[in-house]
């Protein structure tokens, strides 16, 4: 069996696509590993350059785009690795990294989820670990006027776990879906993403449905990866 099924959804990044492409190749992972790439945009298809520049790369035509959850959806269920890397088509993966998630994955059975630190361009912390949303921070996330007030404030840092040590490996509730590395058992336990959701919010129903069912989601820094986002 394949270690590790690596999944992207592209839906209109072309040029961050190839690049993410050429960061895998590049980083020649130690591990087995497949490709695969959903083209998820019928107005701008990948597909003919994917094939020409990235042969080992499989690529999945949607008729339609059907979203993030359900394209990934879609690749799960052609993916042959005994891991499954949810992966966003504008991250640098460096040299190293898969084989560390996945011989830590390896030495704790109990984790269905691990998720890396992600860095900005400029090396900065990308916050990709967080507490579960309450109904009230989406409205403070999504109306930022809202954060002059001291509670909508802290409720943001709560849920962004701005207290948090991101240095060091932890439990959370729940990981950014640009990025986490996913166990096939645990994923035929729990099932994919929730095609009810178009994008957004379907990377915290996955963990929260993992967390249910006894399986463990862990932000994991020994690893980090350059997110365009």
């Amino acid at each position: 069996m394949i270690d590790v099924s690596i999944l992207i959804v592209h839906y209109n990044t072309p040029g961050l696509l190839r690049q993410t492409l050429k960061a895998i190749r590049r980083a020649a992972p130690k591990v087995s590993y497949e490709v695969i790439v959903v083209d998820n945009n019928p107005n701008s298809r990948v597909y003919e350059k994917i094939a020409k520049e990235f042969h080992e790369v499989k690529v999945i035509v949607g008729e339609e785009n059907i979203g993030f959850g359900r394209g990934m959806n879609v690749a799960m269920k052609q993916a042959q690795g005994r891991y499954q890397l949810i992966y966003n088509p504008d991250i640098m993966l460096a040299p190293g990294a898969l084989e560390t998630m996945v011989a830590y994955m390896d030495a704790h059975p109990e984790i269905g989820i691990l998720g890396p630190r992600l860095n900005n361009p400029d090396g900065s912390l990308q916050h990709s670990c967080y507490r579960f949303m309450r109904p009230r921070t989406i409205f403070y996330r999504r109306l930022p006027f809202l954060r002059v007030f001291k509670k909508a404030k802290d409720d943001v840092r709560d849920y962004l776990m701005a207290d948090a040590d991101h240095t060091q490996i932890q439990p959370v509730d729940y990981i950014l879906g640009a990025a986490m590395l996913v166990r096939k058992e645990a994923l035929d336990q729990v099932g994919g993403f929730d095609p009810g959701f178009f994008m957004y919010f379907e990377d915290q129903d996955l963990c929260r449905r993992f967390w249910e069912q006894g399986w463990r989601v862990i932000y994991f820094p020994e690893v980090t990866f350059i997110h365009y986002h």
